[in-house]
């Protein structure tokens, strides 16, 4: 995820500039990306695995974002990495880089270190689990999330069952809503597989997300304003 977050209003500043879309609102979920769990994640079946996508602005590719996660017995290590540009002309207008460090434990986030450069602006944010609850700095600001705290946790379908998520970027506690949309076709490296789709919304942005039974998540698409859309395609195994 955001698993990609001051997106948007970079983005209405750079398009005044360059007319090219790049804003907050494509990392309120992408990195983004990336919850209060109304139920824990069935963390049996998580799996170690190396996730890579390419990032796409409509058909313009501008960078990449992947995934390892290191599955060890109820306990499981999560790093993302994210590295976008969007460049006009011979000058890049826009640059994201983000990384997160996570840990979790029976589905609930234990531990968290991420950073960020927004265009130039930078964000830190830091968590430990603290007597039932997440202790959280971000940006030199504390306080206390209680319960099973959970980001965009893409890799784990079980996430589409919670109501809430933690954006890694800026430590915002994020209310969101689920919809099953049924079964497309969806190409994962040389095949075309059935993937299951889902809406996701918050207050600020809708994300597609689709699953496969064989693969694990395999691509999400978000509109970002004016006509454009911020597209995720995953990089088959080789």
């Amino acid at each position: 995820m955001e698993t990609g977050q001051r997106w948007l209003r970079s983005r209405r500043a750079i398009r005044h500039q360059t007319q090219v879309p790049a804003g907050r609102r494509w990392w309120s979920a992408a990195a983004v990306a990336l919850m209060v769990g109304t139920a824990p994640l069935a963390w049996a079946n998580t799996e170690s695995a190396n996730l890579r996508f390419k990032v796409f602005l409509d058909q313009d590719p501008i960078g990449e974002h992947s995934f390892d996660i290191r599955a060890l017995g109820e306990e499981a290590q999560v790093s993302s990495r994210a590295s976008f540009d969007i460049n006009f002309w011979i000058f890049t207008a826009y640059r994201y880089r983000h990384e997160s460090r996570e840990t979790w434990r029976d589905g609930c986030l234990q531990t968290i270190e991420a950073t960020t450069d927004d265009n130039g602006k930078d964000y830190r944010v830091r968590g430990e689990e603290s007597g039932e609850a997440l202790a959280l700095s971000a940006n030199g600001e504390s306080r206390r999330l209680p319960g099973c705290i959970m980001t965009f946790a893409y890799w784990d379908r079980d996430f589409l069952e919670q109501e809430s998520l933690l954006n890694p970027q800026t430590g915002e506690l994020v209310p969101v809503r689920v919809q099953p949309q049924g079964t497309d076709s969806i190409r994962f490296g040389s095949e075309e597989v059935a993937a299951a789709r889902y809406k996701l919304s918050t207050d600020e942005l809708d994300l597609i997300l689709w699953y496969s039974d064989e693969h694990g998540w395999i691509g999400l698409e978000s509109d970002t304003g004016k006509g454009k859309t911020l597209r995720y395609q995953r990089m088959a195994p080789s």
